[in-house]
């Protein structure tokens, strides 16, 4: 069941399910909770998990403008008003942005943290990008450009049913709330954010990833402070998606013991915790 909470100025859009320690869920571009669908009922056994909207997606408003250390503030504060002072919190592409600005910010909040398909800054290809969603969604509509970004993201081998979801997420955003989250995110850089981080961290990258590929996943894991990389096989940018049983055996096991689960290649050129 959707429920809402007004935080910031903005009225924020999560489900929750399962009781224990608390577990926050946050999606990437363009999604939205639904993304965590089938992770909420992974952990809900033994997990209190959260998955929100960010501002702008889903049924969440956007009225004070999209930024990553907005939304972060809106994550924290929505697990502070439902009563978690600790928490996990794990982030999808964009959604890493946030999570580990919370883990950045708020160290002695953040139990543990995972990154998947995330990335620290895109750099110069940041505002050629932004120049062109800009010039594509000005004569397209949300639908049509829905659903060339689904059929550009998930795997060919993936349940069709991921590749209509992506595509009816963003197909419900506005072209103004996509291009306020974009331009936010590829403009963001997180770099000295990284060395703050002090909760036990994973990060999580699919072999076929091309937006964030596996190397981008070991460097990142590189930077941060007790932190170890994990390949998913078969899957994509949202391995939670493309490989769903695959990524919530790997994601619970991190949260319960710190282990690798099957499927997974460990980086060989991880360093130990310092």
């Amino acid at each position: 069941m959707l429920e809402f909470l007004d935080i910031n100025g903005e009225r924020i859009a999560f489900r929750r399910a399962g009781q224990g320690p608390a577990v926050l869920l946050i999606h990437s571009l363009g999604l939205d909770c639904g993304l965590w669908t089938r992770t909420l009922e992974a952990l809900s056994d033994r997990f209190a998990v959260v998955a929100l909207d960010c501002r702008g997606h889903g049924a969440s408003s956007n009225r004070g403008g999209f930024t990553v250390e907005a939304v972060a503030s809106d994550a924290r504060t929505l697990m502070e008003t439902l009563g978690h002072a600790r928490f996990h919190v794990v982030g999808m592409s964009m959604g890493g942005l946030m999570a580990a600005r919370v883990a950045a910010k708020a160290p002695s909040s953040v139990l543990c943290l995972v990154l998947c398909g995330a990335y620290v800054s895109v750099g110069a290809a940041g505002p050629p990008r932004i120049a062109a969603t800009r010039a594509e969604l000005a004569n397209t509509s949300m639908a049509d450009f829905g659903r060339a970004y689904a059929d550009d993201t998930i795997l060919p081998t993936s349940d069709a049913a991921a590749r209509r979801f992506v595509a009816h997420a963003i197909a419900k955003m506005t072209a103004g709330d996509y291009l306020d989250t974009i331009e936010a995110i590829l403009t963001a850089d997180i770099t000295s954010l990284l060395p703050a981080i002090a909760a036990p961290t994973l990060v999580l990258t699919g072999s076929a990833d091309r937006r964030a590929p596996p190397e981008k996943g070991r460097e990142l894991a590189h930077a941060v402070r007790n932190a170890r990389f994990e390949e998913l096989q078969g899957a994509g940018h949202l391995a939670v998606l493309d490989a769903p049983d695959i990524f919530n055996s790997h994601l619970r096991g991190f949260l319960t013991q710190g282990r690798l689960g099957d499927g997974a290649t460990r980086s060989t050129g991880r360093h130990p915790p310092r």
